[in-house]
């Protein structure tokens, strides 16, 4: 126990030395890169203080997310390698202690930080993942973005705009190019916004269209049905709306709609479960990618240090700085393949589930043979 809660304190202490001062670096950078976009918006909201607190606090969170694996084996060669550097490994295995006893704590912690990980990519980031869609240039919201046309696969229409406002989650000049067996209101349904509405006990989930322009008389229209269902509802049959107002029924978040990679990085597992099975989108390979990874990140980043402990903790003794830059190259390699893996599945050269598990495939076993000698 005393050898678990020495080595185990220095890895905590290493740990928390390399993230703030990474984050740190991370951050005084890109803080005095948009400064002058913090001086403005803080000039709105009151304080430059709560404006950075806000901004830099989510993103401290994301950034753990981001480096806990690299940082967590970091920490891993620091503590062991504190050991050989004071002599201290060379008595320890002079007494008797195993590799395999003095990498325990070790490989507890690496454990400890994963599943840590995976909780906060579960449980925390889904809820804040909207902080992370707001660069420095775009605090508010208010800022109009580009808006590529998107379809709704389930009731074929195809979804266009002038430009996405996030604050709002509003589609600027919409028109939305109608399918021939929707073709009853005419070719397209033009109107000046266009704002996602979740679903409620008065409707389904989908758009108001306000200021309708096209058609003209969408108040005095019945609403449009399908085989799928309601599709656009009117006045005549949504006494909810107002008067020039329109609502067309889709799954497809504005997120989704304005094609933002947050929602599908940043969401839950579940989430992205459903929004597979979700018709309306027509999902590629990334999402059953990202599904697949979620469960392989913890076994990975355990891989990784299992990969590194070897080169300070096996038989072949190295000094320090050649250890680290092994564990450098290592790491290099490793993420190289993980990520070599996942663009062959969103190149359509191998399927999202192998993609994903086959990173796993060949390192877990190169981890485990590696590691090898500290078992004996």
């Amino acid at each position: 126990m005393l050898i678990d809660r020495y080595i185990g304190r220095a890895q905590l202490h290493a740990f928390l030395v390399v993230f703030v001062s990474l984050a740190g670096l991370y951050f005084v950078f890109d803080a005095f890169t948009n400064m002058e976009e913090f001086i403005t918006h803080a000039a709105e909201t009151g304080s430059l203080a709560r404006v950075l607190a806000g901004y830099y606090g989510c993103r401290l969170i994301w950034f753990f997310d981001a480096t806990s694996p690299v940082i967590s084996l970091a920490s891993a060669m620091f503590a062991l390698s504190w050991l050989e550097r004071h002599n201290e490994l060379t008595a320890l295995l002079a007494a008797g202690v195993t590799r395999w006893r003095i990498a325990r704590p070790v490989l507890v912690f690496a454990a400890a930080v994963s599943m840590l990980a995976a909780t906060n990519r579960e449980l925390v980031i889904p809820h804040i993942r909207e902080a992370f869609a707001r660069n420095a240039q775009n605090l508010d919201g208010n800022a109009v973005q580009p808006f590529e046309s998107r379809y709704d696969h389930r009731t074929d229409i195809l979804f266009r705009g002038r430009g996405a406002r996030a604050a709002g989650c509003r589609i600027e000049s919409p028109s939305l190019l109608m399918p021939p067996q929707l073709g009853e209101y005419g070719p397209q349904l033009t109107a000046a916004a266009a704002t996602w509405a979740p679903a409620t006990a008065e409707h389904p989930a989908g758009y108001v269209l306000s200021g309708v322009q096209e058609p003209v008389d969408i108040d005095a229209l019945p609403p449009l049905t399908s085989t799928a269902g309601e599709i656009v509802l009117t006045r005549q049959a949504a006494d909810w709306l107002e008067p020039g107002q329109c609502f067309v029924v889709s799954d497809v978040t504005f997120e989704q709609m304005i094609g933002s990679t947050n929602w599908s990085q940043y969401s839950s597992t579940p989430d992205l479960v459903r929004a597979i099975a979700n018709p309306s989108l027509g999902v590629g390979a990334d999402l059953p990618l990202r599904v697949h990874a979620r469960f392989t990140a913890p076994l990975l980043d355990m891989s990784l240090v299992l990969l590194g402990i070897p080169l300070v903790l096996g038989p072949s003794r190295r000094g320090i700085f050649a250890a680290v830059g092994a564990c450098v190259g290592m790491t290099v390699v490793f993420f190289m393949v993980v990520l070599g893996c996942h663009a062959l599945a969103l190149g359509d050269a191998f399927s999202p589930s192998l993609a994903a598990w086959l990173p796993l495939l060949l390192l877990g076993p190169l981890a485990a043979w590696s590691a090898q000698p500290m078992w004996q």
